[in-house]
């Protein structure tokens, strides 16, 4: 068995962090990212019934293949009810009570009065929809632990910030990379960090040079580039204690008869029309990088359902669909390059403006006076990849993550396919016996307190209530049982309320909820094994036999009850989720094991 191919245990995944994946020579390099909880061999359906691709499909993980995000930290450091001048550290503003007003999104807005909306003051930044974890400011700690777990999930190796407009943000990115930092030291394996420069571009590079590089902060999140820190950005004009630090790619938008791209030696672009030009460094027949994106501008009506060269009228939207974004992708994986940029991830918001420099909003011409956003204004145009409340929820998360799939490839699951008795006695000892495990992050039960957009005076979450990070599967001729464990003990002796465990059967044309034909869960008849009678409607089948001591918990439940149709399962633990039906909460409540949409996968040994 060559290494790299195998998902099995967590030794697996750290031999390959210690060997490394791909060529770490004697210039220093960063590594592909690979997720210790083996995240590359997770199941998952999302919205639009489109399931994530796995080995089979992609092959095994390809030697060098990079893929970064543009990752912005702009939320709140320019105000809120008014556009304000940053403060003298570029951070984030405190909220005021004079602040009573916005967050102004726009896709509210619009709701309320489309044809005399009621925008916020020229020049304050609007939404133009609502993040899933809310109108949230960048350097709230519990949004940067979720976006550390979602992007390395997604197979992200970098996230590539937005200074392009000469802002560096510092403090709010020595905040994420102190998260960053701990969570490491916790077994995960996170996403390493650059910069993208434009505007002021030597005072910028020289800011953040000064002000994070040569200080030696958080040198282990830093993203070397064939032998130096990647900056994607401006060499020009910069001296050369800069230059020789670096290892620049010079950055802008779009290809075609661009004079910055001139014929694509060491250009990186941030956006470009389909099908997108690369950017190369040793050869003009060998690509370095390509981008990916998931829309381009309002100003010029590409949208997110722009596709086959044209943008659809209003009234046939398929902004959900990700049909620009698939068309991108399937140019980048045609290319084949070494890195793959992706925009974006977490922009949101955009300034209002009406000062005539824009002649074109959403295809329709318009005058000084008339208010225009460059970047963002709903949900067609837009970018952002990050899950948002309502709409198209996390389809693009998904679209993601099964494209990064095909082009970094993943590592096969291999489980114990030995059959094993095991006694419902809360002792544990046979499951040692079982060598497959699976794997949950360590330490992502967060509370969250922290302030809000302008008016919003703080959120608060305090759901986080056993962190699970184990689990196993076993089974004979009569039973499957189930193993999961948590980093600390349980508070109860009793299987705890609202800790669930859903099984999905995939041969299986029964009615279900989000995919899942079983639920377990402790009810007033005790611990049931219930069946879904289609959405969230469950009816009770069997009392399921069950035992907890101390950090873990066992059950046992008969094939016999199951009925099951074939061989492969999904299963997932969830634990202190509101129980409504919104598979959404699977993101912000409790915990879930694995996360988010993503669920394991096992195969019946014994029908």
């Amino acid at each position: 068995m060559k290494l790299g191919l195998l998902c099995k245990n967590r030794l697996v995944v750290i031999n390959l962090l210690v060997l490394g994946l791909g060529s770490i020579n004697a210039q220093k390099s960063s590594h592909p990212l690979v997720s210790q909880q083996c995240a590359d061999t997770w199941s998952a359906t999302d919205d639009l019934q489109r399931s994530l691709p796995l080995n089979e499909e992609t092959g095994n993980l390809k030697k060098d293949k990079f893929v970064g995000i543009f990752y912005f930290t702009w939320l709140g450091a320019h105000g809120y009810d008014e556009h304000t001048q940053t403060l003298p550290d570029e951070g984030v503003h405190p909220t005021t009570a004079a602040d009573t007003l916005s967050p102004y999104d726009i896709t509210e807005i619009i709701k309320v009065n489309p044809r005399n909306p009621k925008f916020g003051p020229v020049n304050a930044f609007h939404h133009w929809g609502e993040p899933y974890f809310g109108y949230y400011l960048t350097d709230d700690e519990w949004v940067i632990l979720k976006h550390a777990q979602l992007l390395s999930d997604a197979g992200i190796d970098v996230i590539v910030f937005d200074v392009t407009n000469s802002l560096a943000y510092l403090p709010q990115v020595k905040k994420i990379c102190r998260v960053f930092t701990e969570l490491e030291k916790k077994g995960w394996a996170v996403p390493k960090i650059a910069f993208l420069t434009n505007t002021k571009h030597v005072e910028t590079t020289e800011k953040i040079y000064n002000g994070f590089y040569k200080k030696g902060l958080y040198r282990n999140l830093w993203f070397y580039w064939k032998g130096k820190p990647l900056l994607m950005g401006n060499n020009e004009g910069l001296n050369s204690e800069l230059t020789d630090y670096f290892n620049f790619r010079r950055s802008w938008a779009w290809t075609d008869g661009q004079e910055w791209f001139g014929d694509g030696e060491d250009k990186w672009p941030w956006i470009d029309h389909y099908p997108q030009n690369f950017g190369w460094h040793d050869s003009p027949d060998i690509p370095e990088q390509i981008v990916v994106s998931t829309a381009q501008h309002p100003i010029s009506n590409i949208g997110r359902s722009f596709h086959n060269g044209k943008q659809p009228s209003t009234d046939s939207l398929q902004s959900g669909k990700g049909l620009f974004f698939d068309e991108q992708w399937r140019r980048a994986l045609e290319v084949d390059p070494e890195f793959v940029f992706i925009t974006g991830w977490n922009e949101w918001v955009a300034m209002r403006f009406d000062d005539g420099k824009a002649k074109n909003m959403m295809g329709q011409p318009i005058k000084k006076g008339e208010t225009y956003f460059v970047d963002q204004y709903n949900a067609e145009f837009s970018r952002d990849i990050e899950p948002m409340k309502g709409g198209f929820k996390d389809n693009y998360y998904y679209q993601m993550v099964a494209n990064i799939r095909k082009f970094k490839g993943t590592r096969s699951f291999s489980q114990d396919t030995d059959l094993h008795k095991i006694s419902i006695d809360g002792r544990f000892a046979e499951w040692e016996k079982v060598s497959t495990s699976y794997y949950d992050h360590e330490g992502d039960i967060l509370h969250r307190s922290h302030p809000g957009w302008g008016r919003i005076t703080a959120y608060q979450n305090t759901s986080g209530r056993n962190d699970l990070i184990e689990a196993k599967v076993a089974e004979n001729s009569q039973n499957l049982y189930f193993l999961l464990k948590i980093s600390e003990k349980f508070e109860t002796k009793e299987w705890p309320t609202e800790l669930v465990l859903f099984i999905k059967d995939n041969e299986s044309n029964q009615p279900t909820w989000e995919g899942f034909h079983y639920m377990i869960k402790i009810g007033v008849n005790g611990l049931q094994l219930h069946e879904s009678k289609g959405g969230w409607n469950w009816k009770e089948k069997a009392k399921i036999d069950s035992k907890l001591s101390s950090n873990a918990l066992e059950l046992a439940i008969p094939k016999s009850v199951l009925n099951l149709k074939g061989k492969n399962l999904e299963f997932k633990w969830a634990d202190n989720i509101s129980t409504d039906g919104d598979i959404m909460k699977f993101y912000d409540q409790g915990d879930v094991a694995p996360n988010a949409r993503f669920t394991y996968r096992y195969k019946i040994i014994n029908p």
